[in-house]
């Protein structure tokens, strides 16, 4: 992939399956967008169905350029977004700080579970809403 110093890119494929990924769910909502903004904004980038395999297109996505990853001082070396799944019948899930690196594809599992008979739909975070693990560490007697 490209590297400039406006950044990368990377594709996230998304394969949706029933619970314990029995089954492929073909014809799944997957919707992908940026990580919530700090009033609680996200901006929708992909809105797709998966295919007869229970998976999506490619999405390809911004990340931060290659170089970011030299040096803790330039930032992170990756774009954090957010990936919802839902299929009528089993409960919504969405998967919270997804982290893209550039030029590394990656595939999400997504796996649904069935609704018990008249339970209502109700969303399950895949991820804690905490913020992304750093990938470094300092050096005795640095700081952060």
């Amino acid at each position: 992939m490209p590297d400039s110093a406006e950044g990368s890119t990377a594709v996230l494929r998304v394969v949706v399956t029933t619970a314990l990924g029995a089954l492929p769910l073909e014809g799944a909502s997957v919707t992908v967008s940026t990580a919530a903004d700090g009033a609680g904004a996200r901006t929708l980038l992909y809105a797709v169905r998966t295919d007869a395999g229970g998976m999506t297109p490619p999405l390809t996505l911004s990340t931060p350029p290659l170089a970011a990853s030299l040096s803790p001082d330039s930032g992170p070396p990756y774009t954090v977004y957010t990936v919802e799944a839902a299929y009528p019948g089993y409960t919504p899930l969405a998967a919270l700080h997804v982290t893209m690196f550039p030029g590394i594809p990656a595939v999400l599992p997504v796996a649904l579970t069935p609704l018990e008979e008249n339970q209502p739909a109700a969303q399950t975070d895949l991820t804690a809403t905490g913020a992304p693990q750093a990938l470094y560490q300092t050096a005795p007697g640095e700081e952060e």
